[in-house]
């Protein structure tokens, strides 16, 4: 469960254009690590925590935000303070003071939900994360492959027994699965991320075209990424 925490409204402006400080592919990425189990697991890891920050990038303020600058304009429009207090609380939301102000200086503008630039800038992090992966995943793929065939052997020469193998070779399974479920998470979250900033074009917001489509190239690179993972 995401814990959201209101912030003093903002309008961002952006361009349907690619910002000019985002580059799709790696800019001053960290350098890639060897294909080592403990080391791709935290790669994957972190993979997912920066996909599941442009959903919450993506949503917060038109979720939790947008009630309050939504509740702010009712305020502004009908002057009633203590009504919107109160339609606050009942929905768990604070700050409706602050929507309050943020709403009667919007009442004649268009209000943005999301900040393109914060989003470009965690997609870019994601991006560079991705190529540490796919960096390391052939690489250890085929280590794992080499493990199972010298398994295979020891079995089949009696060099281990049978219940050795199946420990040995479920943990080989294990962690490739668990590859394979964080590129899915990833996956997943842009998805999802996708969903949200075609929501706030929906409701009003420009500029978000280029960062759509950014967002699902990110989500064809994963699969195909996921795609290259046989779960044996």
């Amino acid at each position: 469960m995401c814990t959201y925490i209101l912030i003093p409204f903002l309008a961002l402006a952006a361009c349907s254009s690619a910002p000019a400080s985002y580059s799709s592919r790696m800019e001053g990425a960290p350098l890639n690590f060897a294909a080592q189990p403990a080391e791709i697991d935290a790669q994957a890891a972190a993979l997912i925590e920066l996909s599941e920050r442009m959903v919450v990038q993506s949503t917060i303020k038109g979720a939790a935000m947008g009630a309050v600058v939504g509740c702010g304009l009712a305020v502004a429009s009908a002057g009633n303070v203590s009504n919107c207090l109160a339609a606050a609380t009942v929905a768990g939301v604070g700050g409706a003071l602050a929507g309050h102000m943020a709403g009667k200086r919007q009442v004649t503008h268009r209000i943005e939900t999301v900040s393109p630039s914060v989003i470009v800038r965690t997609l870019r992090k994601t991006n560079q994360q991705l190529a540490l992966v796919q960096g390391s995943l052939p690489a250890r793929l085929a280590a794992q492959d080499r493990s199972l065939a010298t398994l295979d052997l020891k079995l089949a020469t009696g060099s281990i027994d049978r219940e050795t193998y199946l420990e040995r070779k479920e943990s080989i399974v294990s962690e490739r699965r668990a590859i394979a479920d964080a590129l899915l998470a990833t996956e997943a979250n842009a998805v999802q991320t996708t969903a949200n900033l075609q929501s706030a074009a929906a409701r009003g917001q420009t500029g978000l075209a280029w960062h759509i489509s950014a967002i699902k190239a990110l989500e064809r690179e994963v699969g195909s990424a996921r795609s290259s993972i046989s779960l044996l």
